[in-house]
C-alpha cells in the first residue's frame, strides 16, 4: 500500500510487528549489537561460513553479522514490508552476501545441515508450538553447527492485565516463561549448553521514551502521512513504547549457544565455574 493512502483505520488496526515496517524501526535482538558480536565470536564464524538467521525482521543482524564477518548469510521472515526494508539496508551498505527470504520457520526450505550457524534469536518465544520450531532449526543446521538462542523470560511474575496487552500488541497469545522453562526446553538429551551468558533488561524513563518516538516518528517518508493518520500514528506507536518499557522492565534475556554432543564423549565429571 502506498504510504499517502494510509488511513486512521489502516493504522488502528495494525499490530506492532506491521508497525516496523511502515515505521522502519532498527529491530534488534535483545542486547542489540553486542549480542551479535558475542555470537559470532563464540561460534568462530568466518568467510566461508553458512548462516541462516530465522525472523530478520529490517535486518539489524543480518546487516551487523554481514559487518563483522562477511560471510553467506540467509535471513528469513513472514513479513513482506519488514523484508522489503532489510534489503533496502542491505543494499545502502554494499552487502551482496545477504539473502532476505519469506519463509516461515516451522517450514524451513532448505536441505538438512545446510548452515554452520542458525540464529534463532528471540523468535521461539513467539512461537505456539516451540519444540517444531526448534526442530527445524536443528535439521537444517550441521551436526558439527552451532544454535544461537536469544530467548527472554520473566524475573519478575507479570500481571495478567500486561501479559493481555502485550498479546494484543504483537498478536501472539504469551504464556510467561521464566529462566527454569527455557533450561528445561532445551535440556535435550543429545544437545548441549556450549556457553551461555544471562542479563537483565535496563529501564528507559518516560523521558528517554518520548524522545526514542519523537526521533522515529521524525523520518522523511512518514511525513506523506495525512495529519490525522500521523497523529493515530504517534499515539499507537507510543503506547506500544511504554508498554514495552513496563513489560521488559520485569525481564531478561539469554544468550545461549548450543550444539549436538559428540557421540563419543563421556559426562564432563570435574566441571568449574567463573571465580571473581
Amino acid at each position: 500500500m502506498e504510504i499517502e493512502k494510509i488511513t486512521s483505520k489502516d493504522i488502528n488496526e495494525m499490530d506492532y510487528n506491521q508497525l516496523i515496517g511502515l515505521i522502519k524501526e532498527t529491530n534488534r535482538p535483545p542486547g542489540g549489537r553486542k549480542t551479535v558480536f558475542e555470537i559470532i565470536n563464540r561460534a568462530c564464524i568466518d568467510r566461508e561460513s553458512n548462516v541462516l538467521e530465522i525472523g530478520t525482521s529490517t535486518g539489524f543482524t543480518a546487516i551487523e553479522l554481514s559487518k563483522l564477518v562477511k560471510c553467506k548469510i540467509t535471513s528469513i521472515d513472514i513479513n513482506e514490508m519488514s523484508l522489503k526494508e532489510a534489503q533496502d539496508r542491505s543494499l545502502q551498505e554494499g552487502f551482496n552476501n545477504i539473502k532476505f527470504i519469506k519463509a516461515d520457520v516451522n517450514n524451513l526450505p532448505f536441505k538438512d545441515s545446510e548452515f554452520d550457524l542458525v540464529i534463532v534469536g528471540n523468535v521461539l518465544s513467539l512461537m505456539s508450538n516451540k519444540e517444531k520450531a526448534f526442530g527445524e532449526c536443528r535439521r537444517v543446521c550441521k551436526r558439527t553447527g552451532f544454535i544461537a538462542a536469544v530467548p527472554m523470560f520473566y524475573i519478575e511474575k507479570p500481571s495478567d492485565e500486561l501479559v493481555k496487552n502485550v498479546s494484543r500488541a504483537i498478536q501472539v497469545n504469551i504464556t510467561p516463561l521464566y529462566k527454569k522453562d527455557w533450561d528445561d526446553f532445551f535440556k535435550i538429551p543429545d544437545l548441549e549448553v556450549y556457553w551461555a551468558e544471562k542479563y537483565k533488561f535496563d529501564y528507559a524513563d518516560d523521558k528517554i521514551i518520548k524522545g526514542f518516538v519523537e526521533d522515529i516518528l521524525d523520518r522523511e517518508h512518514l511525513k506523506k502521512l495525512e495529519k490525522d493518520t500521523f497523529e493515530t500514528l504517534k499515539r499507537k506507536y507510543t503506547d506500544y513504547m511504554f508498554l514495552f518499557r513496563d513489560n521488559l522492565s520485569k525481564m531478561g534475556f539469554c544468550i545461549i549457544l548450543l550444539s549436538n554432543k559428540m557421540i563419543w564423549e563421556d559426562p564432563e565429571l570435574y566441571t568449574s565455574f567463573k571465580s571473581d
